[in-house]
């Protein structure tokens, strides 16, 4: 993959090259056309390793898409492409399945659920540089505890641009494994997806804010093979008349807790 500068710009195919533009960059993606057939790949001996790779590739798209559903609310924040750094964390995870063949791994998200607390969904700002004091979550039986600490505009919040107002989006969801099976890649569980999330007010940016909580409701007799997914953002928003418009890429979120 090459990346192109100059005055020559363009988008779309010319004659062997592709280029493209890829959210989180400003240049030009190049990529040459090109490589074996689908009917090599598909059946080729000399493509063995590809199609285990292509196969676990598939594995963990699935984990991630089940992921992504629990963090819908939150996506219009991601200021990059999540889509590659998701695959690497659950490729890693991936990689801990050391019974099953090469090509066959599950992704088993419940035996290290805390490998993906902390992942962010930024790379320009992170949670911590805007809201600099810690979050505090509690899971409970039936509900979901997050508490946010007392701001102060230029102490413990900086708020990124300039902006009128923000607010605390937070989401809860199930995550389930995902298996090898005579089918494919399946998840554990078929059916009974947990979702859930909610919202602060919109709060002005240069005001103090008291602490507050939000809560939301835990999923209920959890599937021994499903992970219990809490995440929390930080979105800013302009007032338009007597709208208030979120703006895209731009505040942070991570995910908080894996149980």
């Amino acid at each position: 993959m090459a990346k192109l500068d100059g005055t020559i710009q363009f988008t779309g195919s010319l004659q062997n090259l592709s280029a493209y533009k890829m959210r989180g960059s400003d240049k030009l993606i190049l990529r040459k056309k090109g490589g074996p057939t689908k009917k090599q790949v598909k059946h080729s001996p000399n493509f063995e390793l590809t199609r285990r790779n292509n196969m676990e590739f598939g594995g963990r798209a699935i984990s991630a898409a089940f992921i992504k559903r629990v963090l819908h609310p939150l996506l219009f924040l991601a200021d990059h492409n999540i889509t590659a750094p998701f695959n690497a964390l659950l490729r890693a995870i991936q990689k801990m399945d050391t019974e099953s063949d090469y090509g066959k791994r599950h992704i088993m998200l419940t035996r290290q659920p805390r490998l993906l607390e902390g992942y962010t969904l930024n790379r320009t700002f992170l949670f911590e540089t805007i809201v600099r004091t810690p979050v505090i979550c509690h899971l409970q039986e039936e509900e979901i505890y997050i508490d946010l600490p007392a701001l102060e505009p230029g102490i413990n919040f900086m708020a990124p641009g300039n902006f009128a107002v923000y607010k605390f989006i937070a989401v809860a969801g199930l995550a389930p494994d995902i298996y090898y099976t005579e089918h494919g890649y399946q998840p554990g569980v078929r059916d009974g997806y947990f979702f859930n999330h909610t919202e602060s007010d919109w709060l002005p940016v240069n005001a103090s804010a008291p602490a507050r909580r939000l809560t939301l409701e835990a999923p209920l007799n959890k599937p021994a093979d499903c992970s219990t997914v809490i995440a929390l953002g930080v979105a800013f928003g302009v007032i338009n008349g007597m709208e208030i418009k979120p703006v895209k890429y731009v505040g942070a979120a991570k995910v908080l807790m894996m149980a």
